[in-house]
């Protein structure tokens, strides 16, 4: 299971909790309040263990070093986690804390990039990738560089149009309208 899906699950468990607590919560019953409170905290724990290792193996990935080749595949790994975390963090805990560090580490990632033979460019074989939470901040980074924006739009169009309201639909729009803001129409790509 990876990071992220065990994220939404124990942030189902939170739910769950928060639902078959409330009352409790309220009642008189300290001592069920307390044990209510502690099984509560236990989750958080978990919770915040999972984000921790998750945002460790996105700085190991970060700092790993090779060849081109190999350091431009690492940091691909590296940027799919992130991209994938921050928005489970964004859309199944509304932690924004989390999500605007994976955002900085996801800047780390693609400026890295730019440093490799590949650079940036790289980050178009994500367009394709089944994760509109992927496709969206991947079009985002490349469209910010001027690459590759008669494959980004359409991409991005496509996840914004779904209207989901979640952390791919808000990425998208944003790219979209700083591309527009800054006049950017029929721009070739670099």
């Amino acid at each position: 299971m990876e990071i992220d899906d065990a994220i939404v699950q124990l942030g189902a468990k939170l739910d769950a909790w928060l639902d078959g607590n409330l009352a409790t919560i309220s009642s008189m019953d300290r001592v069920a309040q307390i044990n209510a409170l502690l099984a509560g905290i236990e989750i958080t724990k978990e919770l915040d263990l999972l984000k921790a290792q998750g945002m460790a193996a996105i700085t190991a990935l970060l700092k790993r070093h090779g060849a081109d080749e190999e350091r431009a595949a690492s940091l691909i790994k590296a940027f799919v986690f992130a991209a994938k975390l921050e928005g489970t963090l964004k859309d199944e805990l509304q932690d924004i804390d989390g999500a605007n560090k994976l955002v900085t580490l996801m800047n780390e990632i693609t400026n890295a990039l730019d440093a490799t033979g590949p650079g940036r460019a790289a980050l178009a074989g994500l367009l394709d990738h089944p994760d509109d939470k992927v496709r969206a901040s991947a079009g985002a980074y490349l469209l910010s560089a001027g690459l590759v924006p008669e494959r980004v739009l359409p991409v991005l169009h496509e996840i914004e149009g779904k209207g989901l309201g979640d952390c791919a639909d808000f990425t998208a729009h944003w790219a979209i309208v700083h591309w527009e803001r800054e006049g950017k129409f029929g721009v070739k790509p670099k």
